[in-house]
């Protein structure tokens, strides 16, 4: 693909080189090819590029200004070349191509459902009786919809993933491998010294737009609804328990657990591990560091930034880990100081 077709998509501020040159591939920074173009986001990868075998860079145009030998590459002038490296690709690969408007002949398709004409349904696939499946959308080998299930329009529902009764999947939603929506919620209530069961007669509600990654559990709601909103991206390996709500645009990191009836603001962001308590709440655009754990019925105020257990103020929490290891030294200024010893446990 030549330059100037290239640049119809991402549209850049000025071309100086050669914008008829062939562009094959788009390559990473420790493995630049021959034919190919070149995202610089951070300067000092720059000299790497201009001595590799690519075609073209992408460059800030101050960046770009200030260079004496382009090396024969052909340069393209954007202000955010990060933006422009995830439009390529897009436009230099092929997302995987499904025969829509095939059901494969092992399907299983119980009664009343609703199928539009150009979705693709993969072998063993299951889908329950009285369930919609919009159209555009795609339901991979051995994914299991319980009954009364929606599904809307453009969706990918990877391989071996489960949604089971009355949940609803809304536009454009992407779900990865083996994750499971609506399954029941943990909830128990002691009698007589034993659990019993409290019954989950809710749904969880995925709305547009969202992407969720593989082995992800977001369990249905006891009654109502558990919601993940408009653009949240979800990682491998999150747990999202019953009646929680989810803001829109958030980010969840992989490994996070998110107890019952939590409600998280717009797009905040849980880093690794975090832990959430039942009841907590976290405004707008909270942070929370890696293994950050919340207690329960704790509300975290919008633009925080927290970390730690349980989570503190993040410039505190640094303070406190930084004390932490100087402790060995501190405790020898405090001997010295006050002329004690004092006792160390083996």
């Amino acid at each position: 693909m030549k330059v100037n077709v290239i640049n119809n998509f991402i549209k850049a501020k000025k071309i100086i080189g050669d914008e008829n040159i062939e562009i094959s591939t788009l390559s990473p920074i420790n493995d630049i090819i021959e034919n190919s173009i070149v995202c610089i986001d951070n300067n000092k990868y720059l000299e790497t590029a201009l001595n590799s075998k690519a075609n073209a860079l992408v460059l800030r145009e101050e960046t770009a200004n200030e260079l004496k030998d382009l090396k024969n590459k052909t340069i393209l002038i954007h202000n955010n070349p990060k933006e422009i490296f995830i439009k390529l690709l897009y436009i230099l690969f092929e997302d995987k191509k499904y025969p829509l408007g095939t059901i494969e002949k092992t399907a299983v398709i119980k009664e009343n459902t609703n199928i539009a004409d150009n979705v693709y349904i993969g072998d063993n696939a299951h889908i329950g009786k009285n369930t919609i499946i919009g159209k555009g959308s795609v339901i991979e080998a051995n994914v299991f919809l319980g009954d009364d299930v929606v599904v809307g329009e453009n969706c990918i529902i990877y391989a071996n993933v489960s949604i089971h009764n009355r949940c609803i999947i809304k536009d454009r939603v992407i779900i990865g491998s083996s994750t499971v929506i609506g399954n029941d919620g943990f909830g128990f209530f002691e009698v007589d010294g034993k659990q019993m069961k409290i019954p989950q007669r809710g749904n969880a509600i995925i709305e547009n737009d969202v992407e969720i990654g593989a082995n992800v559990c977001v369990d249905r709601a006891t009654l109502g609804s558990t919601i993940i909103k408009e653009g949240v991206k979800i990682d491998n390996l999150v747990q999202i328990a019953h009646n929680c709500d989810i803001g829109e645009h958030s980010i969840i990191v992989s490994q996070v657990g998110i107890a019952g009836s939590s409600k998280i603001g717009h797009h905040c962001i849980l880093g690794g591990q975090a832990a959430l308590a039942d009841h907590v709440t976290l405004g707008d655009r909270v942070i929370l560091g890696g293994r950050t754990a919340v207690m329960s019925n704790v509300k975290i105020t919008s633009n925080s930034i927290m970390l730690g257990t349980p989570a503190q103020n993040m410039e505190r929490e640094k303070l406190k880990m930084i004390a932490e290891q100087k402790l060995p030294e501190l405790i020898e200024l405090a001997e010295e100081h006050f002329r004690v010893k004092i006792k160390r446990k083996k």
